[in-house]
């Protein structure tokens, strides 16, 4: 029987880097992209692309429909990133309400599975020194940060789905990404391009569990062969100190030393300045309320369930380093 892996969020970081591993590996793919989203032209020339929107059900309902005898395997990941402190009304819908629209439908069209990317901010933070392992229950009111909360809203809505019986799905719970095919510059690869243009006005101390984007789209697809059902897995690599990551950059660059590094305590206090000086370079904030509480956050994950059950492997750190600054090179962007 042929199979077909539908992908949401296709041209977002993680979500180009699972097409391009689908179809490294020969799968049969079809992606769904907003109306006019210029990554479209980036998705391989074999891949099917569908315009529509994970709050729209008939744009589902028509992603959804195959040829009579193909079997489905959908992959979620759109979703909104974001560090807000706040409720938000777009990433409340995007990230809760197209999930619910996705499981949905696919237990409308009785797909062979469903892979569900949520995030390690889901999972209830630890005190410092214990490890966070996989979760089975999401509950909004033990995260910090709007994100976390609707991505545990989410994982809420897929897991009860495979508990009831109606549908075959598996969570994956990524850490920081990090990686080349950045192509909307996230918040390490916005790090990483200030660092190595000496437009980085400090360095901050603390740190968090960052893998390999490249590593982590492996594992989502790993999860469709062997994820079990209702089950989820955790997939991080180690910990990274902020300047671990600027020295890193240093090393490998011309760019010089940055000559202060900032307790969070006085960064937070100097929020009110980096806000003002990324509106004057009409940049996203690198450093917020949320982003600075997350370098402090206990990040110790582990990823052993989804190594022993699923052969998830990572890359060390300088690997992915020198690959994301070559990248960069590529791209013209340093």
């Amino acid at each position: 029987m042929k199979v077909i892996y539908l992908v949401t969020g296709a041209t977002g970081y993680l979500g180009n880097n699972i097409v391009r591993r689908l179809v490294m590996e020969g799968k049969r793919v079809r992606v769904l992209v907003l109306p006019g989203d210029e990554g479209a032209r980036r998705i391989p020339a074999n891949v099917q692309i569908y315009e529509g929107n994970v709050l729209n059900p008939e744009d589902l309902e028509r992603f959804f429909t195959v040829p009579k005898g193909t079997r489905i395997i959908v992959i979620h990941s759109a979703g909104i990133v974001s560090t807000s402190w706040h409720y938000d009304q777009r990433i409340f819908a995007v990230n809760v309400l197209g999930a619910r629209n996705v499981v949905e439908q696919c237990i409308w069209a009785q797909v062979k599975k469903l892979v569900y990317v949520s995030s390690v901010h889901a999972l209830p933070e630890l005190p410092t020194g214990q490890t966070i392992t996989e979760s089975s229950e999401f509950n909004p009111h033990l995260i910090t940060g709007f994100y976390g909360k609707t991505k545990a809203m989410a994982s809420q809505i897929v897991m009860n789905a495979a508990r009831s019986g109606k549908l075959r799905a598996t969570l994956v719970f990524p850490s920081g990404l990090y990686g080349p095919f950045d192509y909307a510059t996230g918040y390490v690869t916005q790090l990483l391009l200030d660092c190595a243009k000496n437009r980085l006005p400090a360095g901050i101390e603390g740190g968090y569990d960052f893998v390999d984007v490249r590593d982590v789209a492996e594992g989502v697809v790993l999860a469709c062969e062997k994820g079990a059902d209702g089950e989820g897995y955790i997939l991080t690599n180690r910990y990274v100190s902020a300047t671990e990551m600027i020295r890193s950059v240093q090393e490998y660059t011309s760019a010089r030393p940055v000559k202060c590094t900032l307790p969070v305590w006085v960064a937070q206090a100097f929020l009110p300045f980096f806000h003002l000086y990324y509106m004057v370079r009409r940049k996203r904030p690198l450093f917020t309320r949320y982003s600075l509480y997350t370098l402090t956050s206990n990040s110790r994950f582990s990823s052993e369930k989804a190594r022993r059950e699923l052969g998830f492997t990572t890359r060390p750190f300088t690997e992915t380093i020198v690959d994301t600054l070559n990248w960069l090179r590529d791209e013209g962007k340093i």
